[in-house]
């Protein structure tokens, strides 16, 4: 991840944060789907720079790397954005500085939150009635989290669907496959 730019989500009076989020992250990851390459894997990663803010738990920007300055030529972010250009700031391509020395995996966790959902699912599974499946999860506690999370919704089922994304830091460089999403179960981006 030798290149990125910076996306800065420009909020106003009539457009919360939350809002644009999710928006501009549906952008971004139909952009980065339509990247992928020979090996069923992408060439971009996403990271949180202000993972964790106060006002907005992932902050105001995502930073998109990718491994050469051809890439985001390809990419073309910007036809991709046209709608939302007003609420946006986007960097030019910048290399990655030298001497990182922090990295940083953004993945996806899923939790078993909705019991409606789990339900249909099982019924399908089991071939039984929606009424029979929620039986089986009566006694089904929803796990809680605090960890920030993206509304997106599904092109193939036309769902709403959370995004939640966890950080983890590591001292070293972890090569690896990232998703549609930009996000991976163990690869790493520089942290910086």
């Amino acid at each position: 991840m030798n290149y990125y730019i910076d996306m800065t989500l420009l909020p106003s009076a009539e457009i919360s944060l939350g809002f644009l989020w999710k928006k501009i992250y549906q952008q971004v990851h139909l952009a980065l789907a339509e990247q992928k390459n020979s090996n069923n894997t992408f060439d971009f990663a996403l990271s949180f720079p202000c993972y964790n803010d106060k006002v907005f738990p992932l902050g105001d920007c995502v930073r998109i790397f990718s491994s050469s300055k051809e890439s985001f030529e390809r990419l073309n972010i910007n036809k991709w954005l046209e709608q939302v250009q007003d609420y946006i700031l986007l960097s030019e391509v910048a290399a990655t500085p030298d001497g990182v020395k922090q990295f940083a995996t953004f993945k996806r966790k899923q939790f078993k939150s909705n019991v409606a959902r789990l339900a249909r699912r099982y019924a399908k599974r089991k071939g039984i009635d929606f009424e029979e499946a929620l039986k089986h999860y009566e006694d089904f506690s929803e796990q809680e989290t605090k960890l920030p999370f993206i509304n997106v919704k599904s092109l193939s089922s036309n769902n709403e669907m959370k995004i939640f994304i966890l950080q983890e830091f590591k001292n070293e460089k972890i090569n690896g496959e990232f998703n549609a999403y930009g996000l991976s179960k163990t690869a790493t981006v520089p942290w910086f």
